[in-house]
Order: C-alpha cells, then structure tokens, then sequence
C-alpha cells in the first residue's frame, strides 16, 4: 500500500524528527504568509491521535513533536474539546484524533513562533484498520463532508464535485411532457428539494449539548452513485443515463453536430439551432441527481455555517486580524471565500496546498524554524513560496517526447514569445481549447497556468463541450478563471480589502466570489449556475508568461481572464507531470485540444494521410511509393465474452490489444484498447511495416498485385474503404503509423 515504503517512512535515517498532523498543517501556511502575526485554523478529515501526541510528551520522546509538545514548553494550556480527552482516550476502544485546531503565530525578529489555541478531537468510531482508517465515520466536519461525497460519488475524495453540485440548489428546469388528452405540450418544472434537517448543527468549541450535532440519517440509505430509478429507462426498459449526473442548466441549447459546436456557435458559445440534429442536446436532471443536488447543499450549507461560527469565536478570542487556512477543508474555496470576506479580516492566506499534499512543506518549515533557541537557525522565508516547485521539463526531455510521438504529431518549434502567445490567443478566441505545458508544476491540486487546459470564458457551450468531450466527466461541474489581478476586482465582488492587495487575493484559485451581475453574461463559462466563480488571480510577478498571455487575451476581446480547467484528459489521471504525459494526454483528447503548447514548442495532432497511405500522384505524374503502415511496438491480445440475452443467448467475443510503446497506453486501465471486429485485428496483425494497403487486399480478397484500386471490383471497393476506415482509427488511437 505504499505506506511501508522506504522514501515514506525512512527507516534508514536515524536522526529523524516527526511531527503531529496539524502541527505540520499550521506549519506550512504560517512559515510563509505575507503578514507577521495571525491566527491559523486547521481542520480536515482526521489527524494525529491523541495516544500518540500523549505517549511521546509522557515519554519525553524527543524524536517526536505536537501541539502537546509546544504547550509543555510554553507552559500555555492548550483547551481540548473533549474537554476530558485524556480519559475518554484512555478508555477508548480504538482511539481520539485530530479534528479542528486553532492556533496563534507571530514573526518577532524573524523567529517563528507557533502557540496551540484550541484542538477538538474526534473519535474512531470503526477500527483504523479499515480503508483509509474508517475516518468517514469520525465526527469531524471534513470527514462528514467526505460522507457525503462517497454517497453521492462513491468517493471519499471527490468533495470538490460536492462543492460544484451544492449550488444547484434552486435551479428550476422546464421539462416538457405530453400533456393528458390533449396534442399540446406541457411544460413541468423540475428542481431539487430542500432537506430541512441540518447535517450538521452546534458549535465546535463547546462540549455537551451545545457542541457539535450530527445526523446521518439522510446518508445512511443505499448510496446514491447504486441508485437505479425508472428515469434512468427508455420506454423498452434499456438504460439510457448511464451517467447519473450528467445535466445542463435550464438555457442549454446544446451542442451542434458540425464540429462540436465550435463553428455553429453563437456569441454566447451554444448552437444557434441551424443544426436539426444536435450531438449534445440539454441534459435534464435525473431523480438522483436532484438527491443528489439536495444533499450536496444541505451538507455545503452546514459546513458554511458551522465553520463561520468557528472561525469567528476564536477571531473575537485571540484578536486577530490576519487568517491562515490549512487542511482539506481548506480546499472548499466557497467557505473560503466567505471567511476571507465575511468576517473582517484584513488578511487571509490559503496556501497552494493546503491539504495533505502541504505536510511536506510544513515538516520542513519546522525544521528550519521550528527550534527558536537555536541560534543557527536561518531567516525565515521573506515571500510566500511559489507554488511551481514540481519538477522543470529541460527542451532536451520535451523534444525527445515530441520524437516519440512524431508520426502522430506535428511539431513547430517557435523561439519568438509573441508569435506563440498571438496563436494561442487566435485559437482560443476562435472557440478551440489548448493546452498549456511549460516551466515547473504546480505543487497542490490546482492548475495554475504551467499544466492548463485553457479556452474563451465567453462561450457558455464550452462547460458542456470540455466537460464531455475534453475531461470526460460529469457536465454540471463548473469552470475556473485565470484573471488579471489589476483587473479582478471590476469582475468580481472580493470584499472591502481586496483593494489593499492589488486585489490578487486568490493567487492559488483558493477563494470563490461571486461574478458581479452586468459581467455574467460576458463570462458565462466561468460563472456557475449560482453566479459564482473560483477564480484564480494573476500577477507579472507570480507568473510573467501566463500574464502576458492573458493580457493578449484582453487586448484582443477585452476580457481579462481566460478559462483555466487542469491538464489531464483520461480518467482518474492526475495532473500531467512530464512531456509525455502531456503528448499522451493530449493525444487522447482525440482532437477536441486543438493545440498543444509546450515550451516553445506548438504542437498539433497529425491527420491520417491517406494518399500517402495509397501512394499519390505528383505534378510531373509521377507516383510516390505507398507508405506500409507499422505497429507502435509489440502488441498482446486478449479476448473476453459478454452474454447477450436473446433467442440464443449468444456469447459475444471482444478482442482487445494492448501496445505499451504506443504514446497514448494508459497504464492506470492496463492500457487495453478494443477493437472493433476481427477485421481490425487481422489489419492490426499484418501491420509489420512490411506491407502496404495493396498487399493486405490481395490477402483479404480476389485482387492481384498489380490492380489498380480504380479498376477493382465494386465488392472489393467497399472492402478497400473498410480497411481504410480501420487502419485510420489505429492510426488515430497511436496503434499504428506510415
């Protein structure tokens, strides 16, 4: 499971210092906020358990440090809720962790020092041996909230599509149905139920009855992503929603059939109806999906109201006026939005990667500064940390990728900035989305312009288009902006000291806001159903390239943002890391990124040139050779059954092939690609790099030689454009090249 891992648990390293959960979560914001002094809120799913924290101070184990640790130096009680931890721990089946925490820091004369405020732990409820702990069923409000998300999806992990499904909320669909007796159509509206009964209720920072109240009652039915209902058949009983939230809000007029809307769209990005057959009509909301919808808003709005009360307790008890968020909860940009404009503070800081992924960067701020008496310990960091700390691609390592993918791709290597920028800006504005690749990658979840999907904030049809086709998910969740700093607070509402910092209060795509009312309709993209939008601010400083990539923009449509959703097209893909991946990726987008920027390299999808492929004829009448069509690299093939239910009750075989050296095998499905019928595997098979499509007909049918293909017999004609349409789709898929 990895957990055991030497680069995990270091068993080699004797002089070793651990650190407790939230210690390390407090660590990692306020070692590099832009402000001096503050308070720093902690809460996720679970931390440290108490025992732990507890048998390291009893011990005097100094190899091990936490908020008990800190509070026995300090000689400073930390307030405990339980308020009787040590007992309740003691007799605790299994154990108590971390749940919320609560601390002070300040920067006098550039030593760190952190104060532990307050910690509320939470208990295990189920053994720990369970998945990931069993902490879905602990009590804190990021493990109440990641109930929610794998009874929606099925996935502890997918809060943020909880946060994007909870504002659709109140949104009313027109659904037209027959009406009874009559040749008319009736129109019925279609929107979720309110759930009255809060999930979540009481306060954090007390115990017994006025303390935090739970009720699950609503979650402990069967999971909504099992949920089959009748609306999910057609009238002959065949399921037709496979995708249980797949919807639209209620003014799509979807997608048109002619290249996915791109061409055939209006200002505002949707088909202008020209189109009688549409390739994406409106998608109405299923019955689970609305439960869906109302469980998500109950749970966001819960989480809103207890956290604010939180946060503002302990703001009016410590005094402070600068805020730091870390934790998984801290990845809910709506609830940051609200603390950072709601309760007065002067400041709030969110760091890049305010989730597990930031215990890193916390472990090592406490070893630099951790230690206050020692007198070697360096400055502090003068400037928050950039969150491009992933690995640099060098051109060596992007250029050896674009060799590996070359007969699928067409590479420009373009030196001058401008030229590239004015490109990309030609293609977004044009309706098409790109792909931008460059520099070091972001450390944290977000995408922040160096592996970005990007596309024009101005056409709406684009959420449904890059949703389906580009990401493959669901098409309700909604999209980022990229803004220009300078310009986000004629955008956005970002509250009264949003002015003091150049409004760039969202550098990291933290905090969400709502998009002013007279700009949502220049924006429809990246503005939710409610009229909100996480945005991300950008400055000159934090990234000159995006910058002025983004300000191209502007000058050419007068909209200071572009859309910004991360690079990664397959599922369940991370963000891409190396060049690879991002050929890879963008390959597998099979056309609907039309451009791939990557350093200085501009790179298109190659088309399938059939008169190569047949030999075409020059200017002087001469014939060029045929090309022969080879094989990525070794292919092994399997073939599986799936049983149809008929007269016979047949056994439907299906052959796949699997090629790891071609550029778009994806490792995490084991990188099987079906085929299409036992004639694209024969192909598939004879394609050695030897033969050529005359060839292969003499072996397929009654053709000699040396037939031309314009003489062949009308049967073999369409077996010739059989073979071709297979060679291009394997083509297509990176299986074969000529």
């Amino acid at each position: 499971d990895g957990y055991s891992d030497e680069s995990n648990v270091m068993t080699s390293i004797e002089d070793k210092l651990e650190m407790s959960h939230h210690l390390a979560h407090a660590y990692s914001a306020a070692a590099q906020c832009p402000f001096e002094e503050g308070m720093v809120v902690v809460m996720d799913g679970m931390g440290e358990t108490y025992r732990t924290m507890r048998r390291a101070v009893d011990g005097e184990d100094e190899t091990y440090v936490s908020d008990l640790t800190l509070s026995r130096r300090s000689g400073m009680d930390i307030r405990f809720i339980p308020e009787d931890i040590a007992k309740k721990a003691e007799l605790s089946y299994f154990d108590w962790r971390e749940a919320e925490s609560v601390y002070t820091f300040s920067k006098d004369g550039g030593r760190l020092e952190i104060t532990p405020v307050f910690k509320r732990f939470s208990e295990e409820n189920t053994p720990p041996t369970l998945y990931n702990h069993g902490f879905e069923n602990m009590d804190s409000v990021g493990a109440l909230y990641s109930r929610a998300s794998s009874h929606i999806f099925g996935d502890w992990n997918a809060c943020g599509k909880v946060m994007g499904l909870a504002p659709w909320q109140g949104h009313v669909w027109d659904q037209t149905e027959n009406a009874s007796g009559k040749s008319k159509r009736a129109k019925k509206k279609l929107t979720a139920e309110t759930i009255e009964e809060p999930i979540l209720k009481g306060k954090l920072y007390k115990d017994g009855e006025e303390g935090l109240k739970i009720d699950r009652s609503v979650m402990k039915n069967m999971p909504f992503i099992f949920r089959i209902d009748p609306d999910m058949f057609d009238d002959e009983g065949n399921i037709v929603r496979q995708k249980r939230y797949d919807f639209d809000d209620n003014d799509f007029r979807g997608i048109s059939s002619t290249d996915e809307g791109k061409e055939n769209a209006s200002s505002d990005g949707q088909s202008d109806g020209s189109d009688e057959q549409l390739r994406s009509p409106k998608q109405l909301p299923t019955k689970v999906a609305l439960d869906a919808i109302s469980l998500a808003s109950r749970m966001q709005t819960d989480l809103e109201s207890v956290c604010m009360d939180f946060v503002e307790h302990f703001k009016s008890e410590t005094g402070a006026t600068n805020l730091c968020l870390a934790g998984g909860v801290a990845l809910n940009s709506v609830l940051n939005g609200r603390l950072s404009r709601e309760l007065g503070f002067e400041n709030t800081f969110i760091p890049p990667y305010p989730g597990d992924d930031g215990i890193a960067v916390g472990c090592c701020a406490y070893a630099l500064f951790g230690d206050s008496d020692n007198a070697e310990m360096p400055n502090l960091w003068n400037e928050t940390l950039s969150p491009y700390l992933g690995p640099m691609p060098t051109d060596v390592s992007m250029k050896e990728a674009t060799e590996w993918a070359s007969p699928w791709i067409e590479v420009d290597a373009i030196r001058d900035e401008k030229e590239r920028i004015d490109m990309m800006v030609e293609e977004i504005a044009s309706g098409g989305v790109i792909a931008l690749y460059g520099g070091r990658s972001e450390l944290g979840p977000r995408a922040l312009g160096h592996r970005s999907i990007l596309a024009d904030p101005r056409k709406k049809g684009l959420v449904r288009f890059i949703n389906e086709f580009v990401k493959k998910r669901e098409s309700f969740r909604p999209f980022a902006p990229s803004a220009l700093a300078e310009y986000a607070g004629d955008w956005f509402d970002l509250g009264e000291h949003a002015e003091a910092s150049g409004y760039n209060v969202s550098p990291y795509m933290s905090i969400t806001a709502q998009v002013k009312e007279s700009k949502r309709d220049l924006i429809p993209a990246v503005t939710h159903v409610d009229g909100s939008s996480r945005l991300q601010t950008v400055t000159p400083e934090a990234e000159p390239f995006y910058h002025r990539l983004i300000s191209a923009f502007y000058k050419a449509t007068g909209v200071p943002m572009v859309l910004n959703t991360s690079f990664n097209t397959l599922k369940s893909e991370p963000i891409v890391e190396t060049p690879r991946n991002a050929i890879r990726s963008f390959l597998s987008s099979m056309g609907t990124i039309e451009m791939l920027v990557m350093g200085d390299y501009v790179i298109k999808r190659k088309p399938a040139d059939i008169r190569k492929l047949l030999g075409e004829e020059q200017k002087s009448g001469l014939m060029t050779r045929p090309s022969f069509p080879k094989r990525a690299g070794s292919a092994n093939y399997k073939t599986t059954f799936s049983a149809s239910l008929g007269d016979g009750e047949d056994l439907d075989p299906v052959t796949l092939v699997q090629i790891p050296d071609r550029p778009m095998h994806n490792e995490k499905d084991g990188g099987w690609f079906e085929l299409l019928d036992d004639l694209e595997g024969q192909l598939l098979g004879v394609c050695d790099g030897s033969v050529g499509v005359s060839d292969i007909m003499t072996q397929f049918a009654a053709m000699e030689e040396e037939e031309n293909f314009e003489k062949i017999s009308e049967q073999d004609q369409i077996l010739l454009e059989n073979i071709l349409r297979r060679l291009v789709r394997l083509y297509e898929h990176t299986l074969i090249s000529w």
